[in-house]
């Protein structure tokens, strides 16, 4: 049904007063007072939704129930900006929609339109400042004009001001923008800032950048965010979508503003303007993975990976930053670009589904190498330790008092169960070099395992020094381990967390999740 025009009906209405009043003057002498005004039909919300040149305005005050039931009240006055307002403002941003902002921006631009009062037209003058819900002012020129439209101090009306049951609109043809928000806005405008601190699909990620940068605000020589996403050096951006932090449960409150900045700056590569094809060109040349330095000191993996569509459930093949799914590529910007990831881009190694095999599996392999994610069978762990290097970090067995086991390679518990199950299996002999991988049973949850994606965390929550036990014992479901390699291993720190044991009599399986540090953190 097409809509009544309110805008073209106060028009009409003040005709038809007009012609009455004329009618009155030529033909009735005993009466020279005009007929009163009548008294406003709708209201604020009703005079917007019956406009045919108010719909992009319509859609965003239905979006925003908030912002519907401000302009419900009384004592309102609205500057109503028409469809070619918001038209001109998604050029100027360079968007497809508006719906590609972040909601909290436009709601707030949006409340910048709405005053707390009723204020005609009349009144406006150089002088006059209106208080926005939004909470900044609305001031004007001396041609009564607005004067703080953004780019636009001249900024007109458009037709008569139209009274409302609670209220009086003005309409504009231009989207007036707090003068703090114009201040982001333009030094982010076509930065890789605009999209990540403007997108729609990436409010979450920007409001913890703004209580990051409460951190950098109060720590000498640690640049803001902000600045590094908005600067003249390339930089790409592996930007977590909304949909991860809601999915993992993960607010503003979950981590502090020092810890947001440790994770944010790891997800920002300092060092250049990376696209997804350079990347899988280098992989294609180096199958394995891709080291990058970060914005945090430290470095991410980034390699093949798989993205699987939450709607049609396909796998697709993409590549993965630090065990983060790219899932939209190539959002590009004068300094850089994005790459939207379906994930936390952690600087530590994590490895899911970790299958190892007690010595009397006979079909799953006994023995591990924690930072590079290789499982080996005996014979072949043994050849790979001749010499005086060996790649083999621990193993597992299920032993008759200790049970589920993670064992260093030099562990006696370790030989003596595996030459218990065949007499011709001695690893003192077998092993040339034996690591000397040290073990400790935390009191870490797995949800507090899960949560850990940063080098120092993974530091901090492993605690080198304390590992000192050759092995990590009775292990069951949910048990978290840390560990240290041996130190011709790097001496790197890692986490076990126990997903399974399925195993009785030293011939069953345990599966883990594993998290060690990435080289050069």
């Amino acid at each position: 049904m097409k809509k009544k025009n309110l805008f073209l009906k106060s028009t009409s209405s003040l005709l038809a007063m007009l012609f009455v009043v004329m009618s009155a003057f030529m033909f009735t002498a005993c009466d020279d007072d005009p007929e009163p005004e009548p008294e406003p039909e709708n209201s604020i919300l009703e005079i917007v939704s019956a406009s045919e040149t108010h719909t992009q305005l319509e859609a965003f005050v239905t979006a925003d129930a908030d912002l519907a039931a401000a302009l419900g009240g009384n004592n309102l006055t609205l500057f109503a900006p028409n469809d070619a307002a918001f038209d001109r403002l998604r050029t100027i941003l360079d968007v497809e929609s508006l719906d590609q902002v972040n909601p909290a921006v436009i709601g707030a631009v949006l409340r910048y339109h709405a005053v707390a009062s009723v204020e005609l037209r009349e009144s406006f003058t150089e002088e006059s400042e209106l208080t926005s819900l939004q909470g900044e002012d609305i001031t004007f020129n001396a041609d009564a004009n607005i004067f703080n439209g953004g780019t636009d101090t001249d900024v007109e009306f458009v037709g008569d001001e139209i009274l409302a049951t609670n209220g009086v609109v003005h309409v504009v043809e231009t989207i007036l923008i707090p003068p703090s928000i114009f201040a982001t806005i333009g030094a982010n405008l076509g930065k890789v800032s605009q999209t990540v601190l403007l997108g729609a699909d990436f409010s979450t990620l920007a409001a913890a950048i703004a209580k990051a940068d409460t951190y950098a605000d109060a720590t000498t020589g640690v640049p803001f965010l902000t600045d590094v996403l908005a600067g003249d050096n390339p930089i790409t951006v592996f930007a977590p979508i909304n949909q991860v932090f809601a999915s993992a449960g993960i607010t503003l409150e979950t981590f502090t503003a020092e810890q947001w900045y440790g994770i944010i700056a790891t997800h920002v590569l300092a060092g250049g303007d990376f696209s997804a094809e350079d990347i899988q060109a280098g992989l294609a040349a180096n199958p394995s993975v891709r080291t990058y330095a970060t914005a945090a000191q430290t470095n991410i993996q980034v390699g093949p990976g798989i993205f699987t569509n939450p709607e049609t459930g396909e796998d697709v093949a993409t590549i993965s930053a630090g065990g983060a799914p790219v899932v939209s590529a190539d959002i590009t910007s004068d300094n850089g670009r994005v790459h939207a990831v379906a994930g936390i881009v952690s600087s530590v190694n994590t490895y899911e589904t970790v299958l190892l095999g007690s010595p009397g599996n006979a079909a799953e392999p006994s023995f591990y190498n924690a930072f590079s994610n290789i499982r080996y069978s005996y014979g072949d762990a043994g050849s790979a330790s001749g010499g005086t290097s060996s790649p083999v970090d621990l193993a597992y067995y299920f032993g008759n008092t200790n049970q589920a086991t993670l064992a260093s390679i030099d562990s006696d518990g370790l030989r003596n169960n595996f030459f218990a199950s065949n007499n011709s299996l001695d690893i003192a002999i077998d092993f040339d070099t034996r690591n000397s991988t040290r073990f400790r049973v935390t009191d870490l949850s797995p949800e507090q395992f899960g949560g850990i994606i940063l080098n120092s965390q993974l530091e901090d929550a492993a605690s080198s020094e304390n590992n000192t036990n050759l092995s990590a014992t009775n292990l069951q479901e949910g048990s978290v381990v840390a560990f240290t390699l041996d130190s011709d291993r790097g001496g790197y720190a890692g986490l076990i967390r126990v997903v399974s044991v399925d195993d009785t009599n030293n011939t069953g399986t345990i599966t883990i999740e594993v998290k060690v540090q990435v080289t050069g953190n």
